[in-house]
């Protein structure tokens, strides 16, 4: 088996969509009963569901946003701590990691390739009876129609970090594509390349959870073999992400950045400024398809570009009022918008596209109290924003830089996703 290529995954999903004619809404009944692709196709226009985690109870509740209504409420085995949507947004990952558990909810919107046309299905959101029990499940890392999920382990217990590889699909399926087992425990994470993944090593002698080096492993079936380990060290490893040539891993003294060409993977390090505060690190990264520079965070509200090519980070002076904290912020992959809501109230957009600089900051809130999350929808230009303290979800149009709450629950959200058929991915009629 072979994971799909960064780039040319890209591609295949571009060239079905162009082939795609029709669509069709089905339920599940009429999907099991296997009828012919010669009848009349329909398609769905729904700007998709919203799953949102309780704070305080076992429970995830799936709300439609054509018509801001409750479908349903499911009980999760335990509190869910992540929240996530698979890479087609069809499945709601649920997250329990002190509990060492993975659940996932069917949100009921997706598509399949019918080999001339794309098919649609419009269902009601389902519990999902695949589950995962490995211990300390964290980040969950997407690329095209794959992720990673990484199972830190127990460095008290002893027992070894892994990641599973998850499509769609397999989670339909109730398995994984392929898994791995590390030598020990460690905080890591793994980024999928083509048919290789990119993730982190811990040295014996690091008494530290955080990983410090970053190696090369290679599918074999259902597993992987190592390919190399990467000389440059990768100190408190934290924070990943990837674009279209390079993968870049946070590290305590800057930023270590793993370049591919031809299929060959090589290492350089970015240093951190000379400006950073003592204790100051990258230690979140965001990368898109429609940049070659990397957004480094540093300190929750300090934002830096990484420039793989030249080697170099500068600061990026984006906030009008340095005053503010960040109170949530969220990565649209599709469109390469990183939304960040301040404490004033303010939602700042600053675009892949444009070297990571604001391109738009409005006001969506007024005198922010609480906690907040954010769910950037991939079929139109919303953002989703719950807020803990009023117990309300907030729409957010950033094409006509508009909000107005559409939902009041009886619960306080804690964890926001977004659940669909992705713009990218409709078609034509």
């Amino acid at each position: 088996m072979m994971l799909p290529n960064f780039k040319t995954s890209l591609i295949a999903s571009m060239v079905a969509v162009l082939c795609a004619c029709n669509s069709e809404i089905d339920d599940l009944v009429d999907k099991n009963a296997g009828q012919s692709d010669d009848h009349e196709h329909t398609e769905i226009t729904s700007t998709g569901r919203l799953a949102i985690s309780h704070a305080d109870a076992a429970n995830v509740s799936i709300f439609d946003t054509d018509t801001n209504a409750l479908l349903e409420m499911f009980n999760t085995t335990n509190i869910v701590s992540g929240l996530y949507a698979s890479p087609n947004n069809r499945f709601a990952v649920l997250i329990q990691r002190d509990d060492n558990y993975v659940e996932f909810i069917d949100g009921g919107l997706y598509q399949e390739d019918h080999g001339d046309h794309l098919h649609d299905y419009k269902q009601a959101p389902a519990f999902s009876g695949f589950t995962l029990t490995n211990d300390k499940p964290t980040h969950f890392d997407v690329s095209e129609q794959q992720a990673a999920l990484f199972f830190d382990g127990n460095i008290d217990a002893g027992i070894a970090a892994s990641f599973a590889i998850l499509t769609d699909e397999s989670i339909a399926n109730g398995e994984t594509l392929a898994t791995h087992s590390f030598a020990n425990a460690m905080h890591g994470t793994a980024q999928i390349r083509g048919d290789s993944v990119i993730t982190t090593y811990r040295s014996e002698d690091v008494t530290s959870v955080q990983p410090n080096y970053v190696e090369q492993l290679h599918i074999h079936g259902d597993h992987f073999h190592q390919e190399q380990r990467f000389e440059l060290d990768c100190p408190a490893l934290h924070g990943s992400a990837q674009n279209h040539h390079h993968i870049a891993f946070g590290c305590g003294d800057g930023v270590l950045v793993i370049e591919e060409h031809n299929g060959a993977f090589n290492a350089t390090k970015v240093a951190n400024l000379d400006s950073f505060a003592e204790g100051a690190r990258i230690g979140s990264i965001k990368g898109s398809e429609h940049s070659e520079l990397f957004l480094g965070i540093a300190q929750s509200k300090l934002f830096y570009t990484i420039d793989p090519e030249s080697a170099e980070m500068t600061q990026l002076m984006w906030q009008q009022n340095t005053e503010n904290t960040v109170l949530a912020s969220t990565l649209n992959t599709i469109t390469g918008e990183f939304y960040v809501l301040e404490s004033d109230g303010f939602l700042s957009i600053l675009h892949a596209e444009d070297d990571w600089q604001v391109s738009a900051r409005f006001q969506v809130l007024d005198s922010p109290a609480g906690s907040y999350a954010l769910a950037a929808s991939a079929a139109d230009d919303t953002v989703f924003i719950s807020d803990a303290n009023n117990q309300t979800v907030l729409s957010v149009d950033t094409h006509e830089q508009t909000a107005e709450t559409i939902l009041t629950l009886d619960f306080t959200p804690s964890k926001i996703t977004w659940l669909g058929i992705a713009e990218a991915a409709e078609h034509d009629h």
